[in-house]
């Protein structure tokens, strides 16, 4: 089986999400968020997800957050771009491969001035988890989404 065509209903069918965040740098980016994710179909083979929830950062305030993504399939890959300037201005994340049957890496991470960033995405029983890690001079991070 294509592991396109495995992924790709679940990619469809998540409705909410929740994430923690940890940054061993001292940044404050360490909390716990939830939300929903509205995902619409504009073609075949790209989804947008538009994410708005709540992020509460450990012994702090509750921050609103919005988010907007593209997923788009291309040969054997996924395309994941962020939507912030708009869908005629994405800002390119990664392209997602299958390694194993569950589990999809990035071909390679992200550059954002000097952070690198990097994605596994993983097939679960319950949805999906999505976990990223931002490596740079002044950045030790992790955000794990689960997608459900």
């Amino acid at each position: 089986m294509n592991p396109i065509t495995e992924l790709w209903p679940r990619l469809l069918a998540v409705k909410t999400l929740h994430f923690e965040s940890q940054s061993r740098t001292g940044t404050g980016w360490n909390g716990v968020g939830t939300g929903t994710v509205e995902v619409t179909s504009p073609r075949d083979g790209v989804l947008i997800w538009r994410e708005a929830g709540q992020w509460r950062q450990n012994g702090g305030r509750e921050i609103r957050f919005t988010n907007t993504f593209r997923w788009t399939q291309s040969d054997d890959k996924i395309t994941l771009e962020h939507l912030r300037f708009g869908e005629a201005q994405p800002v390119f994340l990664f392209q997602l491969a299958a390694i194993q049957p569950h589990e999809w890496r990035d071909v390679e991470p992200h550059l954002c001035r000097q952070d690198n960033y990097s994605a596994v995405l993983q097939i679960e029983e319950e949805g999906l988890k999505l976990s990223w890690t931002v490596f740079g001079p002044t950045r030790d991070e992790t955000i794990n989404y689960r997608y459900q």
